[in-house]
């Protein structure tokens, strides 16, 4: 079975506010990353995060949660850090989506696994989403409207 995966990218610089509408519509999940030797992208992915909560929660009203993870990248470069471990892991919570540590420049395993996990629960949302919208009264009562009244029955 293939599924379609739809990225959106987001910069966010201190002189500019990131702008996340259009993608939050239709995203079915994000990974929001940070660079933990640098403590203003930790900011920005706060603000990110914050983003994305006011959006869906003025833009899905009663949706389920998307599957959200907070990355924090370079970990290799803990002799450098600005942002804690306990920092990303309190923001995640907060936010109430997953956290990670990982290193892009020393292994793809921890990244491959973070994006395969997101993929599974984003199928799982997805599958929740049709077989709430397969059970809907409204359609299940028009449905069976129809069943009655929409066919002319030939008599035998």
């Amino acid at each position: 079975r293939r599924t379609k995966i739809k990225c959106g990218f987001c910069w966010q610089s201190s002189e500019a506010r990131c702008i996340l509408e259009e993608p939050v519509d239709w995203a079915d999940g994000f990974v929001v990353v940070y660079n933990i030797s640098d403590r203003s992208s930790f900011i920005d992915a706060k603000n990110i995060l914050l983003q994305i909560r006011e959006a869906r929660m003025e833009n899905c009203k009663g949706e389920v949660e998307v599957p959200v993870c907070l990355v924090g990248n370079k970990q290799d470069l803990c002799h450098a850090r600005q942002v804690c471990e306990e920092e990303g892991r309190c923001l995640a919570q907060e936010h109430r989506c997953h956290f990670q540590e990982v290193s892009a420049a020393e292994s793809y395993q921890d990244i491959s696994a973070l994006f395969t996990q997101l993929i599974r629960q984003v199928m799982e949302l997805l599958k929740y989403r049709a077989d709430r919208r397969r059970y809907s009264g409204s359609k299940s009562m028009a449905k069976l409207i129809n069943n009655v009244f929409g066919k002319r029955r030939k008599s035998v």
